[in-house]
């Protein structure tokens, strides 16, 4: 039955989502089309500026749509005015959830993934990620693997993103218990709980930096290759940690009832 529920979340999601990832990979193809026709015919130099805007506001809701819809189908599905339904299915509170935070996840890496498809057709060239690696030289001395940084640069930035979204989704759970004032609940734990990850995150930031030899008190903030690396694992890891301890919060929390009006 789990399964089913899956994927029916899915389902609810994609069968419209998929259009905007579809759609974003096909603006950055023909924009990029439309650049290289460009050069020799005005019309599309034109055309290729048009595309741009498209591809910009689709690139956005890429990553913006399943974030929102994450939690947006947390409210409606088992909060919202229809969602005895939900609370009627033959599954467990663990299951519901879970499917939730399953939906979210591959939602989102699927949105980051379009992205990255769609960047990589816009932007690639022989010298791409030579042209990085020299931005990136101003941050990080010594040798490096550009791809290596890329990479855990994009984890982060995923990992950070479904860390927001486990906190909003334990924050409504805490604060849809009552009837009055529940998105304005929402967000002043959501912020109190990602000011918490915050601080520890620099805490354990400045640890890390410290073990590196790295001096804090300095004007100048360039990293070693190791320096950079561990900060940015640093980073995965403290937001997993995160996400894993509200994930089970809030199934934890969830199951003690839901307050449906």
């Amino acid at each position: 039955m789990f399964t089913k529920l899956l994927k029916k979340d899915l389902k609810k999601d994609m069968r419209w989502m998929w259009i905007i990832f579809v759609s974003t990979i096909i603006a950055s193809i023909i924009s990029r089309g439309a650049k290289e026709i460009g050069k020799n015919f005005i019309f599309f130099k034109i055309l290729a500026i048009f595309f741009d805007s498209v591809f910009y506001s689709l690139a956005v809701n890429c990553i913006l749509q399943p974030f929102l819809r994450s939690f947006m189908n947390f409210s409606k599905d088992f909060y919202g005015d229809e969602s005895y339904l939900t609370h009627t299915l033959p599954v467990t509170k663990n299951e519901l959830v879970n499917s939730k935070f399953l939906t979210a996840l591959i939602e989102i890496v699927l949105g980051f993934l379009s992205l990255i498809v769609s960047l990589l057709i816009m932007f690639y060239s022989p010298t791409m990620f030579d042209t990085l690696k020299t931005l990136m030289s101003f941050v990080i001395i010594g040798k490096f693997s550009i791809r290596l940084v890329i990479t855990l640069l994009v984890a982060l930035v995923v990992v950070e993103f479904l860390m927001f979204i486990t906190l909003i989704l334990f924050s409504m759970v805490i604060s849809y218990r009552s009837k009055e004032k529940r998105a304005l609940k929402t967000f002043l734990f959501t912020t109190a709980f990602a000011f918490m990850a915050s601080t520890i995150l620099s805490v354990v930031m400045v640890i890390v930096l410290s073990i590196n030899g790295v001096k804090l008190n300095t004007t100048s903030f360039v990293l070693s290759n190791s320096a950079f690396l561990s900060v940015i694992l640093t980073g995965i890891i403290v937001y997993s940690i995160v996400i894993i301890v509200f994930y089970f919060l809030t199934k934890r929390e969830f199951r003690k009832g839901v307050n449906v009006d």
